[in-house]
C-alpha cells in the first residue's frame, strides 16, 4: 500500500506529506520495518535483538537520513525484503513472546506488533494518497 502510493508519485522527492517529502515517508517505513525485521529474526535464532535506543524524532531523522541518497525502488526493496523476514519468522514466534520496539518504550506481543506496524504504515499511506490529491487541485 505504501510502496504503491509512494512509486506512482511523479518526483516522490519534491511532494510534501507533513514534515518529510513522499520519498522520506517511505524511508521512514523502511526504517521501522527493518528493525522489526531484525527483532523478529533475532528472535527466533535465539538471538537477543539489538533493539534501537534514541528519541522518536531523533530515530525517525535517523531512518529518513539514511534514505535519502537511495532510490524510492531502493527503499522499497528495503521494506520487501524486511517483510519477508517478517512473514518468516513472526509465525513461529510464540504468542505470549514480547517484541521489543525501541528502548525504554514497552514490549508488544506478536499480534500487537502486527497491529501496530499495520496502522502506523496504513496512516503513512493516507497521507501520501491526501498530499497526492492536494498536489493534483494545485
Amino acid at each position: 500500500m505504501i510502496i504503491t502510493a509512494v512509486t506512482s508519485i511523479e518526483h516522490p522527492e519534491s511532494l510534501r506529506v507533513d514534515d518529510w517529502s513522499a520519498k522520506d515517508t517511505l524511508g521512514h517505513i523502511a526504517f521501522w520495518h527493518e528493525s522489526f525485521a531484525r527483532n523478529v529474526n533475532a528472535l527466533v535464532s535465539g538471538r537477543e535483538p539489538i533493539v534501537l535506543e534514541g528519541t522518536y524524532p531523533s530515530l525517525n531523522q535517523q531512518g529518513v537520513e539514511a534514505s535519502r541518497a537511495m532510490t524510492v525502488g531502493g527503499i522499497a526493496g528495503r521494506i520487501r525484503r524486511a517483510q519477508a523476514t517478517i512473514r518468516r519468522c513472526i509465525l513461529r514466534l510464540p504468542p505470549d513472546t514480547r517484541i521489543p520496539y525501541r528502548k525504554g518504550s514497552r514490549t508488544y506481543s506478536p499480534d500487537e506488533h502486527l497491529a501496530m506496524v499495520r496502522s502506523h504504515i496504513s496512516a503513512h499511506a493516507h497521507r501520501v494518497e491526501r498530499a497526492r490529491k492536494r498536489r493534483r487541485l494545485d
